[in-house]
């Protein structure tokens, strides 16, 4: 691989990560739609289980109806040559006005500009307990 096909690859993938990421702040499902490959998958580290396509973007739904705001803060994107790594600070702001800051890393596998799966890692010690 040349240096040139590096530097797209990897300029390709970044715009990738953060499309997606600014895209999941904005709110804009259909953005967030259009980075992912139809037959997407996610694992997420908490629950131990992969989604579908349409299972994360109802979750996704979800949370903005419990989420105030949702931030992607102290971005780090490493890439190679099927994908990327994404290491930040997610900021939560609820409706009642209290937040959280969860460290969080995605793991994204990329095919002809597309996200095809997601593994989501979240540092849960930053959970409120349950009562």
């Amino acid at each position: 691989m040349t240096v040139a096909q590096m530097t797209t690859t990897d300029s390709v993938h970044r715009k990738l990560c953060h499309d997606l990421l600014d895209a999941i702040e904005q709110g804009d499902l259909a953005a967030v739609e259009r980075c992912y490959a139809p037959g997407m998958t996610m694992w997420n580290n908490l629950s131990a289980t992969t989604s579908t396509r349409d299972e994360n973007l109802a979750a996704l739904a979800r949370g903005y109806e419990i989420q105030r705001r949702r931030m992607y803060n102290n971005r780090i994107i490493d890439t190679f040559d099927d994908g990327f790594v994404a290491r930040y600070t997610c900021h939560v702001v609820l409706h009642d006005g209290s937040t959280v800051a969860l460290s969080s890393c995605l793991v994204a596998t990329v095919r002809n500009g597309e996200i095809t799966h997601l593994a989501d890692y979240m540092d849960s010690s930053k959970f409120r307990r349950r009562k």
